[in-house]
């Protein structure tokens, strides 16, 4: 975990006293490494306690640990890397820039995504006939993925662009379904009304987002909770979110694979075969 990376995407969520202080570390890295609590405070215009409280609001174990976290990343910090993209940067910077956000990303959301949750998709896929899938935007893009790796082995997901489209075809199916959305903040109208007609119509819903407590993951039977990309001004945060929700899928996918080994290979190689004979019409 890149504990910079962590300071910034928490710093709206910080009290003012604590963003404060955030801030200053943000942009004093190297020297906090040699600092102790109290010499930050000073220097901070900081009190002791609001060290400790801001520690804890990252999900530290203390100020040992930041200093610990800070250490780790510091040939990060001499060559600024975890800031944004900058006029006129070089190629090299931003491509080592683009690829510690995706890094920390993935690995914050081996952190988060539980285990329980995956197995209970899993059994949820296993005893069901249908799943309907929904997201917006990049979430739709992450759905349609959801879609298409499912469909290729055999699988029965309804993907629509259209939330109207999607509606009806829940209201009028009759097999067992459930409905899987993709929606990183949780709150967006058209997701969140899919979740509500799922719910009236005694259709399980799954969400994927990085808000536990957002209106979506209260109206989920099961949340997949993953890293939040954080807000950066050239959104290199949505791709990082994009990213980790691509993984999540990879990953529901291959545990599902796993269960069902042979039947997954079988249905794969035939629809290779279908299409190399598609290929032959070209």
């Amino acid at each position: 975990m890149n504990i910079l990376f962590t300071i910034q995407n928490q710093l709206e969520t910080l009290s003012k006293t604590e963003k404060k202080l955030a801030e200053w570390i943000l942009g004093h890295s190297s020297e906090v490494i040699h600092m102790s609590a109290k010499a930050l405070s000073e220097a901070a215009g900081a009190s002791p306690s609001t060290v400790v409280r801001l520690c804890y609001s990252l999900g530290l174990d203390g100020f040992p640990d930041l200093k610990l976290k800070l250490s780790a990343t510091l040939p990060q910090i001499n060559k600024e890397l975890y800031s944004d993209i900058t006029p006129d940067e070089n190629v090299e910077t931003i491509k080592h820039k683009i690829k510690l956000r995706v890094i920390d990303g993935i690995e914050k959301n081996c952190e988060l995504l539980e285990n329980q949750a995956i197995d209970e998709v899993v059994q949820l896929l296993e005893h069901t006939d249908l799943t309907y899938t929904y997201g917006i935007g990049a979430s739709g893009a992450v759905a349609d993925d959801f879609c298409q790796k499912f469909l290729r082995i055999g699988r029965q997901v309804i993907f629509r662009q259209d939330a109207h489209l999607l509606a009806t075809a829940m209201v009028t199916n009759q097999k067992p379904a459930f409905l899987f959305l993709v929606s990183n903040s949780g709150e967006k109208r058209e997701v969140c009304s899919l979740a509500h007609l799922a719910k009236q119509q005694g259709i399980a819903v799954v969400s994927m987002t990085s808000q536990k407590k957002s209106t979506l993951a209260k109206l989920s039977n099961i949340v997949l909770h993953i890293a939040d990309g954080g807000e950066v001004p050239l959104r290199s945060s949505a791709t990082n979110s994009l990213l980790v929700q691509l993984y999540t899928v990879d990953v529901l996918f291959a545990a599902y694979a796993s269960r069902h080994y042979d039947l997954t290979i079988r249905q794969l190689e035939t629809t290779k075969q279908a299409i190399e004979v598609l290929e032959r019409y070209k």
